[in-house]
């Protein structure tokens, strides 16, 4: 049996995104001023692609499914486009930077590469001993 889709346009996850990196970039928290007086003061969320599907009422292997679907493709791509620029940005944050490097290879397929380059002869000599 086939569930079905929790968006049935692309115009609709869309407007759902957007609502998602607005409400990421309008977050507020609670301050105290010296006077112990409640103040808010702006302190956005980090886009993330677990929290998009969080916000969407899905999961993020969901989510990621939708790209697969032809008529979703593009506005998927848009906004994990927008998450990797976001987290590829926070690499400046020496801090965090271990798990912005995680989140972009396991989310974005990014990778790291080392290559050795070795010249020159190699000799092996093995003896054995017989006791």
């Amino acid at each position: 049996m086939v569930r079905p889709l929790k968006f049935e346009t692309a115009e609709e996850l869309s407007e759902r995104i957007s609502e998602y990196f607005y409400s990421c970039d309008t977050n507020m928290k609670v301050m105290f001023t010296k006077e112990g007086d409640p103040i808010e003061v702006p302190d956005p969320k980090p886009y993330t692609i677990s929290g998009l599907a969080y916000f969407l009422g899905t999961n993020r292997q969901t989510l990621l499914n939708y790209e697969e679907r032809e008529e979703f493709v593009d506005t998927i791509r848009a906004a994990k486009a927008r998450i990797e620029a976001f987290v590829e940005e926070s690499l400046w944050v020496p801090k965090i930077a271990q798990g912005v490097v995680f989140n972009l290879k396991n989310n974005f397929g990014w990778k790291e590469q080392q290559d050795i380059n070795m010249s020159g002869e190699l000799e092996i000599n093995v003896s054995l001993d017989d006791d």
